[in-house]
């Protein structure tokens, strides 16, 4: 194989273009998941969500499993919930007034 030869052919036997993969994965995680608004992205955000939060991964480690340049890009996937915050303030005894 050379680098750019395709890596999936379709049954025609042509290649699949990146949107049309794109929308394969799309619509095999609605159907999956039963949601709705399930996309191709769903899963690397969710991965990247719960290595950061569930885990505890260092965001270098993640930024580096997505293939990310920049550390900036990766920490749209450390957003605090409320509850995480409540949870914090609870723990170290000072009351949270939302």
């Amino acid at each position: 194989m050379k680098p750019n030869d395709p890596l999936l052919l379709s049954q025609k036997g042509g290649f699949y273009s990146p949107n049309t993969l794109q929308d394969h994965v799309a619509t095999m995680l609605r159907q999956w998941s039963g949601i709705a608004r399930a996309s191709s992205h769903s899963g690397r955000r969710t991965l990247a969500t719960k290595l950061i939060h569930d885990e505890v991964e260092h965001l270098k480690t993640v930024q580096k499993i997505l293939g990310h340049k920049s550390a900036a890009t990766t920490t749209i996937y450390q957003d605090v919930t409320e509850e995480q915050v409540e949870k914090v303030l609870n723990r170290v005894g000072k009351s949270y007034g939302k």
